[in-house]
């Protein structure tokens, strides 16, 4: 799980909605993948982290620092460290970003399955499976976050790539794409760089399953209300959490009574694109600075 290193409540959410003992029974093993506190970082410092890992033991740490233009070294180191240290144990490996919603017992029984019916891609070297986003063109506009110079990328269009929010692979296919980065010009966008340039490098195809994701956290806030009331299983598995930390643990605390046939489809007419309207939240307020002032 790629994961800023002073998100610690949305680390802390991952543990509430699944604890590392439950994951274990499933056969599953969480590692967050954090770098090194920026200078900026006022909320959290490097002795918490320590005390987080202490307590918990799922943290990774690289040691360049936390910024997006780096996302590329966290990925690679990931994907590294699980090559090395797990691959006698590790079957599969699944990335992503600690902001998404996922459900990992859909995840779960689509390894299983995985295993029985394509046994052969399941050990290959080619496995790479999620959100495909295909080929576009790199963003120029110099004041968008994302601009890429074309000294950076000259082509006209990315190749097709994996949505870095969540995919699956494996560690043959992860060592490969590894060895191949560490031979290649870096490049900081990861999810391109990295299922996209390399992957298209060493010939890799791509499993499509874009009807896993929702784009809308809005709709996933409505699966869990749906869920609530009327037990009806959600049309997503995963999706961005709309910058509420609280969402994956209610979503997954709800969204298991499915896999123990507690749930019904939902009837025709009430899918989530025409009965979805979620409600307004007040979230409580993240890191900020006290402020006092003189009132009169």
């Amino acid at each position: 799980v790629t994961s800023y290193a002073g998100h610690d409540a949305l680390r802390s959410a991952h543990r509430q909605a699944i604890p590392q003992s439950k994951l274990e029974e499933m056969g599953l093993r969480r590692v967050f993948l954090l770098a090194a506190l920026p200078s900026r970082e006022l909320f959290i410092s490097q002795d918490q982290l320590a005390s987080e890992q202490k307590r918990f033991g799922d943290l990774l740490q690289g040691n360049f620092i936390e910024d997006y233009r780096n996302l590329s070294y966290k990925h690679v180191m990931g994907l590294k460290w699980v090559s090395e240290e797990c691959k006698k144990q590790a079957k599969f490996i699944i990335k992503l970003d600690d902001d998404i919603i996922y459900d990992v017992f859909h995840l779960r029984r689509y390894l299983e399955t995985l295993e029985v019916r394509q046994p052969g891609l399941a050990t290959s070297s080619t496995l790479l499976s999620g959100y495909v986003l295909d080929a576009k063109p790199p963003i120029r506009l110099r004041a968008n976050k994302w601009y890429v110079s074309k000294k950076e990328y000259p082509h006209a269009l990315y190749p097709a790539y994996l949505s870095g929010w969540l995919y699956v692979t494996n560690v043959p296919t992860a060592e490969r794409i590894v060895a191949e980065a560490e031979r290649m010009p870096f490049f900081w966008i990861d999810d391109t760089w990295l299922t996209g340039v390399v992957r298209t490098r060493l010939g890799i195809p791509l499993e499509r399953h874009n009807d896993w994701f929702s784009a809308n956290a809005e709709f996933i806030d409505c699966c869990v209300r749906d869920l609530k009331k009327h037990n009806y299983e959600c049309e997503y598995s995963m999706g961005p959490n709309g910058g509420d930390d609280r969402l994956l643990v209610e979503f997954l605390h709800n969204v298991e009574k499915c896999y123990f046939d507690e749930c019904v489809k939902r009837p025709v007419g009430k899918s989530l694109k025409e009965t979805c309207l979620a409600a307004a939240k007040s979230r409580p307020p993240k890191h900020g600075f006290a402020e006092i002032k003189a009132l009169r």
